[in-house]
């Protein structure tokens, strides 16, 4: 396995954000992080890119403590759910700026470039951009960087549904490539049958993972329940 999510338990000054969560995700696999807003996706993942650090538990890659790895070593990548960029900077220039940090990733801008349609936003500063257009940016600013593990917060947002095709394409090549992906969404259509295992989160904790049909018969689910279905099922059983 390459990321282990051992306990993890954190709280905002107000609000216990999460209650001792744990899951893995393993090398050639998607896995579907997945709940309503405020269920604690984003602060989940905002502790694997040690944003934020848990005030209980523990979080491994690749066996060892994150909080040990030095940056150049940390070969986890990113897509926030609000693009961010440096407003000075055209998006060629944002894509050459971190080419350069990461020369040995045989990703070349052309290919990227190319696959994300970026060619007619080139010398477009990031204001100039639309909301998908700017999401298409982030993807590639992702995928230039040395990365066995693929985080991504609500990557459709903006997305149309080409764009999704293509995304969701770049995520399958993850896959058999045999890097990792944790994938965050409230979407569940946009995921299903996409994803090998699904972690469900419901007010900061677990209540169910594993794939789709392991959880439909771990809960005795209707075996044709859609994705949605079994979460809004056992939310219900969670109140």
């Amino acid at each position: 396995m390459i990321l282990q999510f051992e306990n993890v338990s954190f709280s905002y000054p107000t609000t216990l954000a999460l209650n001792n969560v744990s899951f893995e995700v393993r090398l050639g696999e998607i896995v579907g992080l997945i709940g309503a807003n405020g269920a604690g996706k984003t602060t989940t993942l905002l502790h694997i890119i040690r944003y934020l650090h848990p005030d209980s538990g523990r979080i491994r890659l690749n066996g060892i403590d994150i909080t040990k790895i030095k940056n150049e070593n940390f070969a986890v990548t990113y897509i926030p759910d609000t693009p961010v960029f440096y407003e000075e900077l055209t998006a060629l220039e944002h894509l050459h700026f971190v080419k350069a940090l990461y020369p040995d990733n045989k990703v070349t801008l052309e290919s990227i470039i190319d696959r994300l349609e970026l060619n007619d936003h080139l010398d477009k500063v990031p204001s100039a951009l639309s909301r998908g257009t700017k999401q298409k940016l982030m993807v590639a600013l992702a995928l230039l960087r040395h990365y066995v593990l693929l985080v991504a917060d609500e990557p459709f947002t903006g997305l149309d549904p080409g764009q999704i095709v293509v995304f969701k394409q770049i995520l399958t090549d993850c896959r058999r490539e045999q890097k990792a992906v944790l994938l965050s969404t409230h979407l569940l259509d946009m995921v299903e049958g996409l994803c090998d295992r699904y972690v469900m989160l419901h007010r900061g904790r677990i209540i169910a993972q594993g794939t789709k049909q392991d959880i439909i018969r771990q809960y005795d689910l209707n075996s044709d329940s859609t994705l949605e279905q079994v979460y809004l099922t056992l939310v219900r059983r969670a109140k």
